[in-house]
């Protein structure tokens, strides 16, 4: 399925007015015949092109008993959106959401927009496709009839199966080397 503009949809439309069979269509862009018509009935009863509704919710109005709330306990305390939530919460009982407070913080230029939160990562980290191409390890303290001891267990990133591990009385380099030799050799 692919995302639709208010443009491809007046063109879907377009080509049904020229004829066009609407297998065609929906293989062109790569929808639905059902969802065609969806284009192609409304358009004939109106003569209008239908628009996309905008998704997701509403955005809720601030009023301005809660926006003067929420600058006057900024200018008090000076703290960020969800502590103001909190703070607000106790002192006043009135429960505003931290979205809506950053909201009335970022119209006034109290906050800023961080980028870094805004933008898509393109990593995503310990998922490789291939497996044993990469692994993990990692040693962890534990009690065993009353004595400590540590455990390292290694495991393939990719199927997270863990392929070798060893306990010994400590963490030291020699015993890591020991148990991947062991899981080399496997």
């Amino acid at each position: 399925m692919s995302n639709l503009s208010n443009g491809a949809i007046q063109r879907i439309i377009q080509q049904c007015v020229n004829d066009k069979p609407v297998v065609e269509i929906a293989r062109y862009f790569q929808i639905t015949r059902q969802r065609v018509y969806q284009f192609i009935n409304p358009f004939r009863e109106s003569g209008e092109y239908p628009v996309l509704r905008q998704s997701g919710r509403k955005p809720q109005a601030i009023d301005d008993r809660a926006e003067e709330l929420i600058l006057a306990t900024y200018q008090s305390n000076n703290i960020g959106p969800i502590h103001l939530e909190k703070k607000i919460e106790e002192t006043h009982g009135i429960h505003i959401p931290h979205n809506r407070i950053y909201r009335v913080l970022l119209n006034h230029g109290l906050v800023e927009i961080n980028m870094k939160k805004r933008q898509q990562r393109k990593y995503v980290r310990y998922e490789h496709t291939h497996s044993m191409s990469m692994g993990q390890g990692d040693w962890k303290e534990f009690e065993l009839k009353g004595s400590k001891k540590w455990l390292i267990a290694f495991m393939d990133d990719s199927s997270r199966l863990i392929t070798c591990y060893g306990v010994f009385d400590s963490p030291t380099t020699e015993n890591t080397l020991t148990v991947l030799n062991q899981g080399f050799q496997m």
